[in-house]
């Protein structure tokens, strides 16, 4: 992921003011001596994430960001001097998790459940960092986003490692015949992204239902891919960590 074509230049946000000329020599408001830089540089990840994820970029300033991890603006300029600088911080780690689920893609494509348990450790559309891929995928159709070349091309290597595994199960036989695995990978992909949204929109409106847990969706989604030679046991879905297993419940939520 790391060493690729430079993003395009962009303008920097001035809506919330965050802009300086250079970085005070220490951090302000005594936050030196509540956490060392590099674990309140991590913290202010950690909230921008989830604020991202949430509101979108546009729909969370500094100040928000700031008051959602407990730290004075001026903390947060120490760290990240505008928010357009942030934002390139948080997709950082979106690389880093596509970088962790390129490495272990030979894990991911001998077989049905090999891709379950994928779509469970890597894809689950309840985990931070599939909730917010979504969210800036969505927002970064506008041309104005200051994420849109490196959001457009993380949509791009997780549809390449979605049809790596499909093409890998093609060449078993396993494919639905005259399937189309860079089809099926899109499409795969497209549900993680659907169901990403639809866990903060419809799921809490209604009761719990193991039949459209997730995990149980893409399942079918997948099966709808594969032939009848595919291995496919009574339960449809597995618990994140773990081969297929009775769905009884919904799986627990990644962090």
């Amino acid at each position: 992921m790391h060493g690729a074509a430079a993003e395009p230049s962009h303008s920097h946000d001035a809506t919330d003011g965050d802009r300086r000329q250079s970085s005070p020599q220490r951090e302000p408001d005594g936050d030196s001596l509540r956490t060392p830089p590099r674990g309140r540089r991590e913290e202010i990840l950690d909230g921008a994430s989830e604020m991202f994820a949430e509101h979108g970029y546009h729909g969370s300033s500094l100040r928000d960001i700031s008051a959602h991890i407990g730290i004075s603006h001026s903390g947060m300029l120490h760290h990240f001097e505008a928010k357009d600088v942030l934002l390139d911080g948080v997709i950082d780690r979106l690389e880093d998790h596509a970088q962790s689920a390129l490495e272990r893609l030979d894990e991911f494509r001998s077989g049905r459940e090999d891709l379950l348990r994928a779509l469970a450790e890597v894809w689950h559309p309840a985990s931070l960092p599939i909730r917010l891929l979504a969210t800036l995928d969505a927002e970064t159709v506008g041309e104005d986003h200051p994420g849109r070349y490196r959001v457009a091309r993380l949509r791009k290597v997780h549809e390449h490692m979605l049809e790596t595994c499909f093409t890998s199960l093609d060449e078993q036989g396993l494919l639905r015949e005259e399937t189309d695995p860079a089809f099926a990978g899109r499409a795969l992909l497209a549900m993680v992204l659907n169901l990403a949204v639809r866990e903060k929109t419809v799921r809490p409106y209604q009761r719990p239902s193991r039949d459209d847990a997730p995990l149980v969706d893409l399942a079918r989604q997948v099966d709808a891919l594969l032939g009848a030679e595919a291995d496919r046991p009574d339960d449809v879905a597995p618990r994140p960590g773990q081969g297929a297993g009775r769905p009884d419940r919904e799986p627990p939520r990644a962090s």
